[in-house]
């Protein structure tokens, strides 16, 4: 009796289970998108009142590095500016040397992997196996995401002539590249961050 109660439930889990969804594979496009923020818990948000905005977006590949301004970036940093407006910092030009920088950029990290394919053959039916050297199946792996970060340009370090990162954040997933969901990416990292509303 014992044996088929637990058969019975076992088919049950199993049956049920089955009809679950992969919960990285059903995931919607919106649904995949990622967002981290990180703050410096000593900067005092309050102090700043005006910024500026880079007018491209740094593209970063390894260890290469440059600039680009296609409508995708100009939709983001559109953006950008008009969650910062709504937070109630005011938008000045470099040169009227705002309290804070926002920097973007899109980063893609690729690097070459190594895997070793081993290989058997069966035993031919002399009772033993005969195998040889295995081989090596070299495959490329790729990541991008953007990072926006702001920087405090009311205290910079004048030693080494650099300026203090007080909050930035990475957005990653399959959507990233679409302009459709700028808005949703841009607007979702300033609301995990209410602690920059003036």
């Amino acid at each position: 009796m014992f044996k088929i109660t637990s058969l019975i439930i076992l088919a049950t889990f199993l049956g049920l289970s089955s009809c679950s969804k992969d919960p990285i594979n059903d995931l919607s496009t919106e649904e995949s998108l990622v967002y981290i923020t990180n703050r410096d818990t000593q900067a005092d948000y309050k102090k700043y009142k005006t910024f500026s905005v880079v007018d491209s977006v740094t593209i970063i590949e390894n260890n290469r590095s440059g600039s680009a301004l296609t409508e995708l970036d100009k939709d983001v940093l559109t953006r950008i500016i008009s969650n910062m407006k709504d937070l109630g910092y005011v938008q000045v030009t470099p040169s009227q040397k705002p309290d804070i920088g926002i920097n973007v950029a899109w980063i893609t990290n690729s690097q070459v992997n190594v895997t070793t394919m081993p290989s058997y053959w069966g035993g031919f039916g002399y009772g033993y196996g005969f195998g040889y050297p295995s081989y090596y199946q070299y495959y490329e792996t790729s990541e991008s995401y953007w990072h926006v970060s702001m920087v405090d340009f009311l205290a910079p370090n004048t030693v080494d002539k650099t300026y203090k990162v007080v909050w930035d954040a990475q957005i990653r997933g399959s959507g990233i590249g679409s302009r459709d969901f700028v808005s949703t990416m841009i607007d979702s990292i300033y609301a995990q961050s209410g602690y920059l509303k003036k």
